[in-house]
């Protein structure tokens, strides 16, 4: 079971304060009869899918006297429960909900990682109050982890919090730093329905709406990323796993060679017309020196003898044939001399690509599709080992981390759309009120952010007149 990932508030001095889990169990029922402290029989309403050995929690978590005991013996379908005797009263109705732990590992370390971090103590998560919240009166460490903990059955849960720095705790541009002002503006707490899963599914959705809502946004600008290099033969190069859109050339800035060019885009219908006559396919099964024949992949667009070009380490090697079996999966060329001029003197890996007619030169023109960018004409022996470099729009990276930052302004209309949706959740229809004042506050900073982006970037265009584009 991939368990909940535990969340540390914050950190001040010796002083750290946890988060309580959501325990992701959603298992519950309620008490019929009142119950007194020390009672290890309890009555609910309906028992099953309770078991022997799980956890129980009394209550709400916060509220004064909600605890955690253990179910102490085999259930049989019902409407009783035994269990570890109870410290507190608990009333007719209060509710009765399966947990997954009832304890926190807390760990330091002098790195911000979780790997070689030392044990520091095993304290009881206070569902009583707000937060756990535990003193370190030992070593103090630059680092602090913890960890959920099942005490009766001796099991850890499978995640540590993030680590969080002493002193300092979560910035106040990080997500827990957003979450907490959300919940305290909005008079709420963690429940069933606001979960934190929820609220960081919220801030998420919120950041796609803002980067849709215009096309290029500053801060997503991404300079100087390396494509690869230059080297004969080689046209294909797989697009940043960042960015925007990686199928068209809508998100990208510039694509140059070295100091040499910018390059020129050409949509798909002018790249096939660049390319008139080149045929290209792929070597099936390896070829050695000496062969015959060359196995290819497609061999219908090829003359039905000639000569074909492979490129090995940036090296051009030319091969003669003097026939062609059809195929477009299991094409074989044949004829090849074993020696002499057109023979197979190198080996030749499966998947190099086989070309007929190609150009080499200086790259001079790119297209974009299926995630990949393409170059031509083939760089030749003058324009080899060039960086081939791309300035773009990256994506939005989705927030997962409690330290994860959302800057200034998204910061705040992150924090009015998240008060908000939480404000809608929480009211008895359920609905959203377009009419909020916090939903109303973010599309005011929303449209404030538009009018301020300036991306520092010129784009060129075309003006078309009677619809004809000059």
């Amino acid at each position: 079971m991939a368990y909940e990932k535990p969340r540390i508030v914050r950190a001040i001095n010796r002083t750290i304060q946890i988060a309580h889990l959501e325990q992701l169990e959603k298992l519950q029922s309620y008490l019929t009869t009142e119950s007194a402290a020390s009672d290890t029989s309890i009555s609910v309403a309906d028992n099953n899918g309770f078991a022997d050995t799980n956890l129980v929690l009394f209550g709400q978590v916060g509220s004064a006297k909600t605890e955690i005991k253990q179910i102490t013996s085999v259930v049989t379908y019902g409407t009783t429960i035994a269990c570890s005797a109870l410290t507190f009263p608990h009333p007719l109705n209060c509710v009765v909900r399966k947990v997954l732990f009832n304890q926190w590992k807390v760990y330091g370390n002098t790195t911000n990682t979780s790997v070689g971090a030392v044990l520091l103590a095993t304290i009881a998560m206070q569902v009583d109050a707000e937060l756990t919240t535990w003193v370190n009166t030992g070593t103090e460490y630059a680092y602090y982890f913890v960890l959920p903990y099942d005490s009766f059955n001796s099991l850890d849960g499978d995640a540590y919090s993030d680590g969080i720095t002493a002193s300092t705790g979560y910035g106040y541009d990080t997500v827990a730093s957003l979450i907490r002002t959300a919940l305290k503006q909005s008079k709420a707490v963690i429940d069933e329905q606001v979960t934190t899963e929820f609220l960081k599914d919220e801030i998420n959705a919120c950041l796609r709406f803002i980067s849709g809502k215009l096309k290029h946004w500053s801060p997503l600008q991404s300079f100087n990323y390396s494509l690869g290099y230059s080297q004969r033969g080689s046209y294909e190069f797989s697009m940043p796993t960042d960015i925007e859109d990686k199928n068209t050339n809508k998100s990208i800035l510039d694509v140059r060679l070295g100091n040499l060019n910018t390059l020129i885009y050409q949509d798909k219908k002018e790249w096939i017309n660049q390319q008139n006559k080149v045929a290209k396919t792929q070597v099936r099964t390896q070829a050695t020196a000496g062969d015959t024949t060359l196995e290819i992949d497609n061999s219908y667009d090829f003359a039905d003898s000639g000569t074909v070009k492979v490129y090995i380490s940036g090296t051009q090697y030319t091969i003669s044939y003097t026939g062609v079996t059809r195929s477009q999966t299991a094409g074989v060329l044949t004829g090849v001399p074993a020696t002499g001029d057109g023979s197979i003197t190198v080996t030749i890996a499966v998947d190099t690509n086989v070309w007929q007619n190609e150009s080499e030169g200086i790259p001079t023109y790119f297209t974009v599709y299926e995630a990949n960018l393409l170059i031509w004409p083939l760089p030749d022996s003058a324009h080899d080992n060039f960086n081939l470099s791309m300035d773009y729009y990256s994506q939005r990276t989705a927030v997962t981390t409690d330290s994860d930052v959302i800057e200034f302004p998204r910061y705040d209309a992150v924090k009015h759309w998240l008060i908000w949706k939480i404000r809608s959740t929480n009211n008895s229809a359920g609905s959203l009120d377009f009419e909020d004042g916090d939903y109303k506050m973010f599309n005011t900073i929303l449209i404030d952010m538009i009018k301020k982006e300036l991306t520092g970037q010129k784009y060129k265009w075309q003006p078309k007149i009677n619809k004809i584009t000059y």
